[in-house]
């Protein structure tokens, strides 16, 4: 199906990720279903859009008028059948099991229009192995956005072993729709390009510290103060949550090798609950918000960081994952860098 026959989405899944694609395809002029299993997610989904709608109107950022059509593009339904039937794409945001996704996937496939584009925002799995679920799997692939969607520029558009070029063509076109920027992974690996860069770069930031001659806040500090980058690697562990952390180089390690295996202090945090900011404590203390000095860093040496960054950036593009113009791309706005790692090598 062309972008321009696309009229209709449905969003599989009301979480964080789901509401927000939800809302940004809604802005952005589409008819937009959300589909959840029970009631509350559906309402809590609901809560959250007029809320921060609300918010956006007095701070002056939207209009009433321009809200109010929003939330008038937007519809809700705890049936698949008919939350898909009709929909020209559909955008699964479901939690990331595997054998979860597959069986949704079984279901979408059995009620959907046979032309209708079909994509998951798994930001880990393989598109190939959930897309043996689909039927015509050559509609079927990645469309993976970053947190939070209304925000983050970034697509990432994962096509599948089977997936068709048409399709490819088609999503990039509706994410450009969504004012987003599409980047392509020429390679359904683990990771893809942002996830494979960034998770890495955290867990060597841990692996660091466990060598006990620097601290947490001093490498937070000389990342955030020296790199100039939004966050420090453990304050942004909390903040994407280290549960998430923890599982991604757990896919990592299995497919890719022990180096990649978990730090042990990213596993002692996700072994005693302490997930980040959405439990109040991981790397830092959420009672109050954390801050931290520039004075704390002064002594630390960012290429200690940045090496191991740029050397798997070098990975991703040798193993024929993406350009080096599509890694710069990707991490400046899927993990808000102020360079991509192969403009900073450059720039060294």
């Amino acid at each position: 199906m062309s972008s321009e026959k696309i009229r209709r989405i449905t969003v599989l899944g009301a979480g964080v990720m789901g509401h927000s694609i939800a809302q940004v395809a809604a802005g952005a002029g589409y008819n937009v279903t959300i589909r959840d299993i029970a009631q509350e997610y559906n309402d809590g989904a609901r809560n959250r859009i007029e809320s921060g709608l609300k918010r956006n109107v007095e701070r002056g950022r939207t209009t009433e008028e321009a809200a109010q059509d929003l939330l008038d593009h937007l519809s809700y339904t705890l049936d698949l059948v008919e939350a898909v039937r009709d929909a020209d794409l559909v955008v699964e945001a479901i939690p990331e099991r595997l054998e979860l996704k597959k069986q949704v996937w079984g279901e979408v496939a059995a009620a959907a229009n046979e032309d209708a584009v079909l994509t998951t925002n798994t930001s880990s799995l393989s598109i190939t192995e959930i897309g043996k679920a689909v039927s015509h799997p050559e509609r079927f692939l990645g469309m993976h956005f970053f947190n939070p969607p209304t925000y983050m520029r970034l697509v990432e558009v994962i096509p599948g072993a089977e997936t068709d070029s048409g399709t490819v063509e088609t999503v990039k076109a509706v994410a450009k729709k969504l004012g987003k920027t599409p980047v392509v992974v020429k390679k359904d690996v683990v990771g893809f390009i942002v996830n494979r860069v960034l998770i890495t770069y955290l867990n060597e930031a841990a692996k660091i510290v466990e060598s006990g001659k620097w601290t947490v806040r001093q490498v937070d500090s000389a990342m955030q103060h020296q790199a100039k980058m939004p966050l420090g690697p453990f304050m942004l562990s909390d903040l994407i949550g280290i549960d998430i952390v923890y599982h991604i180089l757990k896919v990592f390690e299995e497919n890719l090798g022990k180096e990649y295996a978990p730090a042990e202090t990213i596993e002692k945090c996700y072994n005693e609950k302490k997930l980040g900011r959405k439990t109040g404590q991981g790397f830092y203390d959420y009672a109050e918000r954390p801050s931290v000095s520039e004075e704390e860093g002064e002594e630390f040496d960012i290429n200690l960081l940045l090496e191991p960054m740029f050397t798997e950036a070098e990975k991703v593009v040798a193993e024929g994952i993406a350009d080096k113009e599509s890694v710069d791309t990707a991490m400046k706005l899927g993990a808000n860098l102020p360079m991509g790692p192969f403009e900073w090598k450059e720039a060294k």
